[in-house]
């Protein structure tokens, strides 16, 4: 006994549903002879008759009807299948694993990731925080299709594009002298004690640059790898510090005062991605949703 394929299959469930070969013909887009044939062809097949002609009818053999019974998930899984795939062209199904520093997986991801799963309610979400370099590794050995930084260094493995540039500001508590000012500078944080990024990433690098240039020692009290934790620091009364708009104005932060920063430090932020290995379609819709929420958080920046 042969083996019947799939298509041979559909040609029989049409039969079977519509009980002439004219019927069947006009649903599968086939010729009548065609449908016929391939009936034949499948009782040849099989060694036993599928159907008996009665008064121009075709009248299920019983054989056929447990035949049928058997088929019938081959074909709900091949609807599922063909559903999967039209949700992935349109990017409502899938996987999308992200990386990002954390001061970002804190503050803008939490409102990019809602708005880029609206709609999409097959698709999964996977966030990882990391240091920066720890991140850009990720993305280049293939752990992490996304990446979200500041001030990342692109090499071999990966490439970095432009999201939008942030403006470095200061915060300090309401009950600091430094909120009293319009402005603030090198020369103001140095009366008082400060937190800062370390020296040895690129923002830290870039706030060390603006002292050097205002001739102000850079001596922060405190030094640390993320912005965030800079920012806790100061809600709990060490100093002040320097970081991105988008941490500063982060709801978490809203009892602090937020003060433009001179001279202007503009810190890039950025998506890291895989060089040379083409975007998956979720991917793409991902950068899309990053770049519009980032550009409506920073147009609704504003806090006394």
């Amino acid at each position: 006994m042969g083996f019947m394929n799939l298509r041979q299959l559909e040609v029989f469930r049409a039969v079977m549903r519509c009980r002439t070969t004219v019927g069947a013909a006009e649903e599968l887009g086939m010729s009548q002879s065609a449908v016929s044939n391939a009936i034949r062809h499948m009782e040849d097949l099989l060694g036993f008759s599928l159907f008996e002609r009665i008064s121009n009818r075709l009248v299920p053999t019983d054989e056929a009807r447990l035949l049928l019974e058997e088929a019938e998930p081959l074909f709900l899984h091949q609807r599922a299948v063909a559903e999967r795939a039209a949700d992935l062209k349109a990017g409502r199904a899938g996987r999308i694993r992200l990386v990002a520093t954390a001061e970002l997986s804190e503050t803008l991801l939490p409102l990019v990731i809602p708005r880029f799963l609206a709609g999409r309610p097959g698709v999964h979400v996977s966030l990882d925080t990391r240091p920066l370099v720890s991140v850009l590794e990720a993305v280049e050995t293939g752990l992490a299709d996304i990446g979200v930084a500041m001030e990342a260094d692109g090499r071999h493995g990966i490439e970095v594009k432009p999201v939008a540039e942030l403006a470095a500001v200061a915060i300090c508590r309401a009950d600091d002298p430094l909120a009293d000012l319009p402005v603030v500078t090198p020369m103001d944080l140095a009366q008082g004690p400060f937190v800062a990024p370390r020296p040895d990433n690129r923002i830290g690098l870039l706030i060390a640059e603006a002292f050097r240039r205002a001739g102000v020692p850079y001596q922060p009290a405190i030094d640390v790898r993320f912005l965030n934790v800079a920012a806790r620091l100061v809600q709990e009364g060490c100093g002040a510090t320097i970081l991105d708009e988008i941490t500063a104005f982060a709801s978490r932060f809203d009892a602090l005062v937020v003060r433009p920063f001179k001279p202007d430090i503009r810190l890039r932020l950025q998506a890291v991605l895989p060089r040379g290995r083409a975007l998956s379609r979720l991917a793409q819709d991902f950068l899309a949703v990053l770049e519009t929420e980032t550009r409506s958080r920073l147009a609704g920046l504003t806090r006394s």
